[in-house]
């Protein structure tokens, strides 16, 4: 049951965020619905599905619509947008049985500070998938999980060798 409520969730805010480009680009109705037929082959956003609701939000992003909060600005490196509207420090993990592996995978990541946009050019020199939210292998994700891991140890191991060097 949680998990419908969690998909719920998140098409609740995908419909949310589709409603902000919309609104930025001011395109009305019409315009959207046909839009939607083009795109879609369907006449309201209620209709769209999680997957094709994240495609709209993007085909916006390209549009020149900006998906960014009006908080103040984080510390530390600057996130850049990268192609449709893509911040290069978040990455948009949909629900699915490897969801947790995924958000591990990706916190990992920027832990090490990879840019999060590279991840799917990891996943695709690696295992030959397009995207990383499309790697669905438990497998090929545990691979992954475990090379980050031993880059993190690697990582942590050199600090500690170089405040030894330093003291």
């Amino acid at each position: 049951m949680r998990k419908t409520r969690t998909n719920a969730a998140h098409r609740k805010a995908l419909l949310g965020k589709s409603s902000i480009g919309v609104k930025q680009l001011g395109i009305d109705a019409d315009t959207l619905r046909e839009m939607l037929r083009n795109l879609f082959g369907k006449e309201s956003r209620a209709e769209l599905t999680a997957p094709e609701l994240v495609r709209l939000c993007d085909h916006l992003a390209q549009r020149g619509a900006r998906f960014t909060s009006g908080a103040a600005p984080r510390e530390g490196k600057p996130y850049k947008v990268k192609a449709a509207g893509r911040r290069s420090d978040w990455y948009e993990i949909p629900e699915g049985p490897q969801a947790a592996r995924k958000r591990r995978i990706a916190a990992m990541w920027r832990e090490l500070g990879y840019d999060m946009t590279s991840l799917d050019t990891r996943v695709q020199r690696a295992f030959g998938v397009e995207a990383f939210r499309w790697l669905d292998d438990e497998g090929n994700l545990r691979t992954l999980a475990r090379d980050l891991e031993a880059r993190l140890r690697a990582r942590e191991q050199r600090e500690q060798d170089a405040a030894e060097a330093t003291a």
